[in-house]
């Protein structure tokens, strides 16, 4: 191999070697750079993810508190029901949906009048046929804008109401404020069995006529 023409005199040897050391220390501080803004990104997006789960946690709370508080309504009025003499309590209005094939890109219209905050409503979710009767179900209902949880019940058995398989769960009206919802009904997990999503509902409540 032919030797570099220059390169044979000492002070252009020394002048390459430093540049070698020089070059070579750029790429290793910005190796460490790197790794460095590498470790922020992860930190911040582990910090991120904890906030979310917090978050979410708190909606499921919040549902699971709104949900404990219907069932006291229940019970509440069942109990001034027979205080009050032989005459039973009113049933409560009813909501029956069924369930969307495909989910729409688009809230849907409104087609329920809103009800009174303190108004107790009996939720009739339709099952597909193919759903397991035989299971216990969780519902949800989610904001059709954000997805936020704003109220879900758990263990719910499937009821024959009118020859058709219903989840049928008691919703207070609040939770039911004007705009755009997304239901969703799961089976319970059970030993072997996971959770998977049966079907998935649409509703949109118009704003409520003023007195």
């Amino acid at each position: 191999m032919r030797p570099v023409r220059g390169l044979e005199r000492p002070l252009l040897q020394w002048i390459f070697v430093g540049l070698s050391v020089v070059l070579i220390g750029v790429v290793v501080v910005q190796a460490l750079a790197l790794r460095r803004e590498r470790g922020r990104r992860e930190a911040i997006h582990a910090n991120e993810l904890e906030v979310r789960l917090d978050h979410q946690e708190l909606e499921m709370r919040m549902a699971r508190e709104r949900s404990a508080r219907e069932a006291l309504s229940l019970e509440v009025a069942r109990l001034r029901g027979k205080s009050a003499g032989s005459n039973p309590p009113s049933a409560p209005p009813t909501l029956t949906l069924t369930p969307i094939s495909t989910p729409s890109a688009t809230a849907p219209e409104a087609s329920v009048e809103q009800p009174p905050p303190d108004q107790l409503i009996a939720l009739r979710l339709v099952l597909p046929r193919a759903a397991d009767v035989r299971r216990t179900f969780n519902v949800s209902v989610r904001s059709w804008s954000g997805g936020s949880v704003l109220w879900m019940r758990g263990n719910v058995p499937a009821t024959a109401v009118d020859g058709r398989q219903m989840v049928v769960a008691s919703i207070a009206g609040d939770v039911l404020a004007s705009g755009a919802y997304e239901i969703t009904v799961s089976t319970e997990p059970t030993d072997g069995q996971p959770s998977t999503q049966v079907a998935s509902y649409q509703v949109a409540v118009r704003e409520g006529q003023a007195p």
